[in-house]
């Protein structure tokens, strides 16, 4: 294995292993959702997720990964497959939790006058075109303003943003334990 194939790995590795510590996970199987309750002769709908201040600590590390400054995107991993010492099991399964991640980041999660927005859109808009950056000139920014004009449809953006992380969470965390199986075939 090429030492820098190992250096990324390992960099991806603790990387995740870090953001599996953070308290954004404590929910386990209720981190994010909605509850639809009658509350008299009307109908109340309740959001959970993280806080704000968990989110944020999240996306922090979680930039790493979207971003290809860091040789531990996603995106730049696909480098490591040209790496001829690297299993092919590992280059399976990246290519198969890269592609069904794609795949959900693709999906449709809304249709109408404004438009389509996809889980893809979701991420970019909030966390570059609100929570990261904020220009007004940026297309993520403009998305935003678009697809955000009252209170409901931000809660319910906003949870849809949550569960887009968490399918993110899960993706970087399988390619984690694929490393990880692969470094100790290596006996690193």
């Amino acid at each position: 294995m090429k030492s820098e194939t190992k250096k990324r790995l390992k960099d991806f590795i603790e990387r995740a292993e870090y953001i599996r510590t953070l308290s954004y996970l404590e929910g386990k199987d209720k981190i994010v959702g909605g509850e639809i309750k009658k509350v008299g002769d009307k109908w109340q709908v309740d959001f959970y997720q993280p806080t704000d201040e968990q989110r944020d600590a999240l996306l922090l590390n979680l930039r790493l990964f979207l971003q290809d400054k860091d040789g531990i995107s996603l995106r730049k991993l696909a480098d490591l497959t040209n790496d001829p010492d690297l299993s092919s099991k590992w280059k399976d399964e990246y290519e198969k939790i890269r592609k069904i991640l794609n795949i959900r980041l693709d999906e449709i999660v809304s249709h109408g006058q404004k438009g389509t927005l996809t889980n893809r859109d979701v991420l970019n808009m909030f966390l570059f075109g609100k929570i990261a950056h904020n220009n007004p000139n940026d297309e993520s920014n403009k998305l935003y303003q678009k697809w955000i004009t009252d209170d409901t449809e931000y809660e319910i953006l906003h949870n849809t943003f949550h569960v887009v992380l968490i399918r993110l969470l899960t993706a970087i965390l399988n390619i984690s334990s694929a490393s990880k199986e692969e470094l100790q075939r290596h006996n690193i």
